[in-house]
């Protein structure tokens, strides 16, 4: 609402009197306590309903403020119209007193209070008093669970006195709602409560600085975020540059973008203004235009690509509205300062807002939320303070933060809600007394909880591989050994890498006969290391509509970087990675060329190995076999005498097999045989002595000669020339991948 339209508005004087029969009528917890008591004559003469905001100020006091009140029918018949009520708490709030003169005009709907800061004044009331420290957030809690609903209206300068919850009483005021210290609003469960740092200015005083600080785990974004806040408030040398009064926090869900703007809004810096998605294009030039009459003020659109980034006449006219309207707040300066007009927007994805709103003097400030790594994780776990018990408190946080790979701060924060019911409902069970002070979450809640919260980054990941350890496969101990050194250490130890002045594996081709545990081994790699794993299959790709393969390339390595540290494993690569063709074009070139682009790109990640398996590497792209691409070759070779023996073992373990079976002669009469047809054979003489015990009745066992059987039905695939020829082609792809 405009100021020139204000100054339309009716009035009335009155003289403030006091409520009738006060001590009796006010409420202890200040439910009323904004009520402007008037008669009907005087609601009907300012065109207000009961319940609605009028505004009041003193009449021949320049220096007052204006105050927001809510009105209210009086329930006496003899009230003059010249006469308003008022509640004690409001007039010390405002700085009225008794026989005041006051001018009323109407001020309309009610809002909500989206935000309320509050501040602990227990110190001036009673003396020198502890600080809230690690109390605070339990206080936060309270006063919006337990206080602050009975008030339902709240109003600056409202006083809550002689709380109790932990350590000694306290007292709160009020001095911000929705940013203003002269508003009020309808308290709602949504409501973000907010206690401030101890301050000795007044407590409804301007903010002298709007800066956003303690929010853990951000700290280069934080530092990118406050030195834009700091140009609202600071005197520019240069006057040519053309700046803007926007700016744009992107990250995927949970980073912390909506945490961000309500601490933004807490500050209580200016008057809030929120841009919703159904917003229609000459509301946009209709909030601008209050925000410059309502200076400081913040606007706030949260999801912007709902907005802007359809393909439809409504979001490219609100597009066209809302950078227009930028452009007049980035020209509406003279060089010295900007207007003290925030417009700050989130968004899921910083690609998907149109490039004409990232011109100059509009969203130019990007700001980046990424997924925190294991510092950022145990900064923020250590700064929600879970309840855990102190004396381990850093043990046990630090592994919870080294164990949560690609959990967002919202993700922790779900993790130990989790934790919570699981230790309520394990103590309710055990039916013992303990007091309250005296609970605390138990490692096994934790690791519970790690079983049921997932990082949101994977939450759409179904290809998860099975829990294969390297002791399940039998021999390749070349092939472990190479996987952990070019895998496992770089991802583990980066800093000794980089000490030693080595580098990360970039992408490693794992090429071989069929049945060799290529596979398996990728999968035992993620299931050891314990890493996310990203599992492609190349023909399903191919599958896809046109477009979607290649949409689904960078989809799959851009959750990757999200879920760092990763594994992105391509099974069967051959299907999207094969040669193209000269003087035409392949099906999946495209799905190549986005795979080679990806891949050159693998080199300024952290935490992102590509792994791929082939059983034809003679028909991939040499483009794949390049530095910053599958630099690394990994023969898988048919296992050896010993790789033999080793895998026949471990079936020995899960079979009933009887005493006369010679592992060292099935050994020797397998030469050649791959992995997968050794299992071949097992299964095999399993299938015949199940079929000896339905025909003699009895529980017999797996002999010698049953495993011989099934050596003579169990074709060998893999002859020596095939091997030679995966030698013949390592050794040429050796000189182009190096």
């Amino acid at each position: 609402m405009s100021n020139t339209f204000q100054d339309t508005q009716k009035t009335l004087e009155a003289k403030i009197r006091p409520y009738p029969n006060q001590k009796n009528q006010e409420s202890p917890n200040q439910k009323g306590a904004s009520r402007a008591i008037l008669c009907r004559e005087a609601l009907l003469d300012l065109k207000l309903e009961s319940g609605q905001v009028c505004y009041i100020t003193k009449v021949n006091d320049p220096d007052s403020e204006r105050r927001e009140a809510v009105a209210w029918l009086t329930e006496e018949k003899s009230l003059s119209k010249k006469v308003v009520q008022m509640s004690k708490a409001f007039q010390e709030a405002c700085g009225y007193k008794l026989g005041d003169d006051v001018k009323i005009s109407a001020g309309g709907a009610m809002d909500i209070a989206t935000s309320i800061v509050l501040r602990d004044i227990t110190a001036q009331e009673l003396g020198p008093t502890p600080e809230l420290g690690e109390d605070k957030p339990y206080w936060e809690w309270y006063l919006r669970r337990e206080i602050l609903p009975r008030a339902e209206v709240i109003f600056p300068g409202m006083t809550f006195k002689n709380l109790y919850l932990t350590g000694p009483k306290r007292t709160f005021t009020v001095d911000f709602v929705n940013g203003k210290p002269t508003g009020l609003g309808k308290f709602e469960t949504t409501s973000l409560v907010t206690i401030s740092s101890p301050v000795d200015n007044l407590p409804y005083g301007p903010v002298s600085r709007l800066e956003v600080v303690n929010i853990a785990g951000i700290d280069q974004a934080l530092n990118k975020l406050n030195g834009f806040l700091s140009c609202f408030d600071r005197k520019f040398k240069f006057t040519w540059a053309q700046r803007s009064c926007a700016a744009l926090l992107h990250g995927g869900h949970g980073t912390g973008k909506t945490f961000i703007l309500n601490q933004i809004i807490a500050t209580g810096w200016g008057k809030v203004i929120r841009i919703k998605n159904d917003i229609k294009p000459p509301t946009i030039r209709t909030i601008f235009k209050d925000a410059m009459l309502s200076q400081p003020c913040i606007i706030v659109i949260e999801e912007l690509e709902k907005i802007v980034s359809k393909e439809d006449v409504t979001s490219q006219t609100i597009a066209e509205a809302l950078g227009e309207e930028l452009d007049a707040l980035s020209q509406n300066n003279d060089g010295r300062s900007l207007p003290r007009v925030l417009v700050i927007a989130t968004t899921l994805d910083a690609g998907s807002i149109p490039l004409s709103l990232k011109k100059r003097g509009r969203f130019r400030t990007e700001i980046s939320l990424p997924i925190p790594d294991a510092a950022a994780r145990k900064a923020i776990l250590k700064s929600i303070a879970p309840p855990v018990d102190p004396r381990s408190r850093d043990e046990v946080l630090n592994k919870l933060g080294d164990r949560t790979h690609a959990y967002t701060a919202e993700d922790l924060v779900c993790l130990l809600d989790t934790a919570c019911e699981i230790a309520e409902e394990r103590l309710e069970a055990s039916d013992s007394k303990i007091l309250e002070q005296e609970c605390f979450l138990s490692q096994d809640d934790i690791d519970q909880s790690l079983l049921l919260v997932r990082p949101t980054a994977m939450h759409d990941i179904t290809l998860q591989p099975p829990s294969v350890r390297w002791e399940d496969i039998g021999g390749q101990d070349s092939v472990k050994n190479a996987l952990r050194h070019a895998v496992e250490t770089p991802l583990r130890y980066p800093e000794r890498v980089k000490r030693l002045g080595g580098s990360a594996t970039k992408g490693l081709l794992l090429y071989g006969p069929p049945g060799c545990s290529k596979t398996l081994s990728a999968q035992a790699m993620a299931t050891e290391i314990g890493f996310n794993f990203f599992a492609v299959k190349g023909a399903e790709l191919l599958n896809m509509y046109v477009g979607e393969s290649e949409r689904a390339i960078r989809d799959i390595f851009a959750r990757a970087r999200a879920a760092s540290p990763s594994i992105i494993f391509f099974d069967e690569i051959e299907s999207i990675g094969s040669k193209r063709e000269r003087g035409g074009r392949n099906n999946g070139v495209n799905v190549l060329t986005t795979l080679l682009n990806e891949m050159d790109g693998i080199e300024t990640l952290k935490g992102v190995t590509v792994l791929a398996a082939t059983n034809q590497p003679q028909a991939l792209d040499l483009a794949l076999l390049r530095p910053g691409r599958f630099d690394k070759l990994l023969y898988v070779a048919p296992p050896d005498f010993d790789g033999r023996v080793a895998i026949l073992r471990i079936k020995q373990r899960k079979m009933d097999w009887a005493e006369d079976v010679d592992i060292q002669e099935l050994a020797k009469l397998t030469d050649g045989y791959s992995g997968a047809e050794l299992v071949g054979i097992c299964t095999t003489a399993y299938d015949l002595v199940i079929k000896q015990c339905e025909i003699q009745g009895e529980e017999l066992q797996i002999h010698m000669q049953d495993l011989v059987k099934a050596i003579g039905q169990v074709k060998k695939q893999i002859t020596p020339e095939l091997v030679d020829g995966y030698k013949r082609w390592g050794a040429s792809a050796t000189g182009v991948a190096n």
